[in-house]
């Protein structure tokens, strides 16, 4: 991988090139400002020298790629393109034939970095005296031998007032024969790592082929005949639920917030359910009833060669497949009513036995025939009231004892009414 010089390389691969394939095999090539002529270069020579670099804007937003240990950088590469000042310089600038001559090199120098605009780590060295780059040897540099983008060189076009410009940057140097060469791109990696995910050294592929449950129908079972698909049910009563895809190896129905319990679907896919369990969570009001469908994963597994059937592998848990959400509605449940007679600071009143009576902080109702009283907390003149018990005064129904005699009674909690036949005795 690109190591902490690969702009040097960049410029060491440049002049590596210009050495081996320039024809002219007596022109020396320089890295050096061109203002600076190199301890040793007396001849005929061409200078590279490094004017400029930018940010390459292709690389900006790629993601960190791992090296070749498996290490995954902090930070994607930063892609730089570089910009290099080509000159050639004669032995003796007063000569008249040095013009000509620097102009050949100069020439010789573009035509091949013209046949050579992409450069590979296939390109290799064709000379043997060459220095520091023995004959077989790649000629780009080894750091970047490692880098993923292919380095690749153009020339740049460079208007006259660009050129005259950077000579006179220069201040005592008169102009020179010059072109500006781009190499793009050079990738400079960041030092800091992150730890990265072992490789996949066994593969394994599990299918779910399987659609979830779906409930269409849920009653009370058995339904009332007066009003068949009953949905109002009560504490003790079981639940008849009709659907699509509801047998499944394992099979489960939740009630609200309860812990869902297992069933056992029949032949056709319907599922009775076990008796609604007396919870305290389940209170009078909407009930939530969903059914949940559990399969076992399926799947092969297996190394290099073909995929085996998975067998003492680890396999994920079972998926557990969620049906759509119905809503029942539990009811609370009238089981007896009597009529009590006034006794010393309680009033006449009646008490009203069962199941999910009364619930703090709700409404509790009780009606006789066409008469309604509300269920305090407690009420004057009455025992507090509880789940399975709950008494008004008659003074509150505005009725006698043989007023209401043989009269149905109900009770409603939390919007919730009864529908058991109890009357008043």
């Amino acid at each position: 991988m690109p190591g902490l010089l690969p702009i040097a390389g960049a410029s060491r691969t440049l002049r590596t090139l210009l050495r081996d394939r320039m024809q002219q095999d007596s022109v020396a090539v320089t890295l050096a400002p061109p203002d600076i002529t190199p301890d040793g270069a007396s001849g005929l020579r061409v200078n590279l020298y490094l004017l400029h670099l930018i940010p390459n804007p292709h690389l900006a937003n790629l993601p960190p790629r791992p090296d070749a240990a498996g290490r995954v950088p902090v930070r994607p590469p930063l892609g730089i393109d570089l910009t290099y000042l080509l000159t050639s310089h004669a032995t003796d600038e007063t000569d008249a034939a040095a013009d000509l001559g620097a102009q050949a090199a100069l020439a010789d120098a573009l035509a091949v970095l013209h046949e050579h605009a992409v450069l590979t780590p296939a390109l290799r060295v064709l000379r043997s005296t060459i220095p520091d780059a023995p004959q077989g040897a790649p000629v780009m540099d080894l750091e970047l031998l490692g880098q993923t983008e292919r380095l690749t060189i153009t020339l740049r076009r460079a208007e006259l007032a660009e050129i005259t410009q950077i000579w006179s940057a220069l201040n005592t140097t008169p102009l020179r024969r010059a072109a500006l060469i781009g190499v793009s791109v050079v990738e400079l990696l960041p030092r800091e790592h992150r730890a990265a995910p072992l490789p996949v050294t066994e593969r394994r592929i599990y299918l779910q082929p399987f659609r979830p449950p779906l409930i269409l129908d849920a009653y009370r079972t058995p339904a009332p005949l007066e009003r068949p698909g009953e949905r109002r049910v009560r504490i003790g009563d079981t639940v008849t639920i009709e659907g699509e895809n509801l047998r499944a190896p394992r099979t489960l129905v939740q009630f609200g917030a309860l812990a869902p319990t297992e069933v056992l679907p029949g032949p056709t896919g319907r599922i009775v359910t076990a008796a609604i369990p007396d919870d305290a969570a389940l209170q009078p009001g909407t009930l939530p009833l969903r059914v949940i469908a559990e399969r076992p994963p399926s799947g092969v597994g297996g190394g290099e060669g073909p995929g085996v059937p998975v067998g003492e592998l680890p396999v994920p848990p079972a998926p557990r497949h969620l049906s759509d959400t119905t809503a029942l509605q539990l009811i609370p449940r009238v089981t007896a009513a009597s009529l009590l007679a006034a006794a010393g600071p309680l009033a006449a009143r009646l008490r009203v036995a069962g199941q999910r009576l009364f619930v703090p902080d709700s409404a509790t109702l009780v009606f006789v025939g066409d008469r309604i009283a509300a269920v305090g907390d407690p009420p004057a003149g009455t025992e507090a009231p509880g789940p399975t018990a709950v008494e008004v005064r008659l003074a509150d129904l505005g009725a006698s004892a043989a007023e209401l005699a043989g009269l149905p009674v109900r009770v409603r909690v939390n919007g919730a009414e009864s529908t058991d036949a109890v009357a008043v005795p």
